[in-house]
């Protein structure tokens, strides 16, 4: 069986995981990047606490021959022969068509500035590790005294705001301002995070402007709809996004912000031999909301899918994903904040969630999604016992590990009563 994934970002690459070492399957992965990017961690390299190599995967290492790595951009999708066209950016093969008998579309999103005059010419993207270093680069170039104003306030402007104030090249008295349409930050998420989030990032002098949405930005400043201007020295958009724009023929049909309707399959309508899945996608939830686009939410429905091909191909009935959150964890800087079962994470309990979050992650990707590891993205009894149980076990070692190098000794008992209890 031939399958096809555009794209290897989070739900990408962990479809690949899922599906490339399977008996009977051959898999190509396409993208325009020979790597795989950790976009939840691209802000630390804004503020230059991490080095790109630190959150980036070369594909080749990932993979090496377990399947087929095409580099190049993709074009047109046609959906009726069941062909992809790729341009490979080099002269000598160009254009290039590669056949599919299932495909998975998984091209993540790009920056929506609905409408706003000056916000795509005046303001820094900020939507992969290029745009970070780029960003890291021109915070470099500003004066003492000078303003950042990031124009959106979900978890990506968050994130970013806070590692600015805490990176060791912030210590020039710049000022960072949040600009946030709604009434609060962070919208969408649970009440007790946004509350600790606000806290967190106001003790940074992080000052957050909420309620007016931007009406315009210039070169020097963001305009509100209150009629405010916000003097800016330079001007980061995270306020929006949408699903990735590829033509298809035919065309499908698509959310207001370009995301592509799936069913409780992930399956394309009128296409049972194509899935759509991560940013692009817009997977309905039972309450009738679009999912949201989290990493967390790719990861799964990758792994939902690659499972479903995998009972295809044994002749065995679909199931459909079934999707719920299993904790938030937001990184602000030297703090985060989160939710795990519940409970509410500060300090280190806090950045062990967060750390356990990526390093399980990796390791799953690493073990071709099998293991413990993977089975936190199930969504069954087994994920339910398994994460709990992972995480107790990393904070432990964390625990012991960091007791050693204090004080040569360590009681990990408090860590694992307090996450049990």
């Amino acid at each position: 069986m031939e399958i096809v994934i555009l794209g290897a970002g989070y739900a990408g690459i962990f479809a690949a995981a899922n599906l490339c070492k399977r008996s009977g399957i051959k898999v190509t992965l396409i993208d325009k990047n020979p790597y795989h990017q950790l976009l939840q961690q691209i802000h630390t390299v804004a503020a230059g606490i991490k080095e790109p190599e630190e959150i980036t995967f070369s594909i080749k290492e990932l993979f090496d021959d377990e399947l087929t790595f095409v580099k190049g951009s993709v074009k047109c999708i046609d959906l009726i022969n069941k062909i992809v066209h790729v341009d490979k950016g080099d002269d000598s093969s160009g254009n290039t068509k590669i056949n599919y008998e299932y495909l998975i579309i998984a091209l993540g999103s790009s920056n929506y500035y609905y409408d706003i005059s000056g916000a795509k010419e005046y303001t820094h993207h900020f939507r992969s590790v290029s745009d970070a270093l780029k960003l890291n680069k021109a915070i470099n170039c500003l004066n003492s005294g000078s303003t950042i104003t990031i124009c959106g306030g979900g978890s990506t402007g968050a994130s970013l705001a806070g590692a600015l104030a805490d990176s060791s090249d912030m210590d020039r008295r710049i000022k960072i301002k949040i600009v946030e349409a709604q009434n609060n930050i962070l919208p969408g998420w649970d009440k007790r995070i946004i509350k600790m989030a606000t806290k967190s990032l106001l003790s940074n002098n992080i000052e957050i402007i909420v309620g007016s949405p931007i009406t315009e930005i210039t070169p020097s400043s963001v305009i509100l709809q209150s009629g405010k201007q916000i003097e800016s020295d330079l001007t980061v958009w995270t306020a929006g996004i949408k699903g990735y724009d590829v033509k298809t023929t035919p065309q499908i049909e698509r959310s207001k912000t370009g995301r592509i309707f799936v069913d409780k399959y992930n399956r394309i309508k009128g296409f049972e031999n194509v899935f759509a899945i991560g940013d692009i996608s817009a997977f309905t939830l039972p309450n009738g909301q679009i999912a949201p686009q989290l990493a967390q939410f790719a990861v799964r429905q990758a792994r939902s899918v690659a499972k479903n091909i995998v009972r295809i191909l044994k002749g065995e009935q679909m199931k459909e994903l079934i999707y719920s959150s299993s904790g938030q964890i937001l990184s602000l800087g030297k703090k985060c904040v989160g939710l795990f079962g519940g409970m509410t994470l500060t300090g280190s309990l806090c950045e062990y969630a967060e750390d356990f979050i990526i390093d399980n992650y990796i390791s799953a990707l690493k073990n071709n999604a099998n293991g413990l590891p993977a089975l936190v993205y199930d969504n069954n009894m087994a994920s339910e016992i398994t994460t709990p149980l992972n995480f107790i076990t990393y904070a432990t070692i964390r625990t012991v590990n960091n007791s050693k190098k204090r004080f040569g000794k360590s009681n990990s008992s408090s860590i694992i009563i307090c996450l049990v209890t």
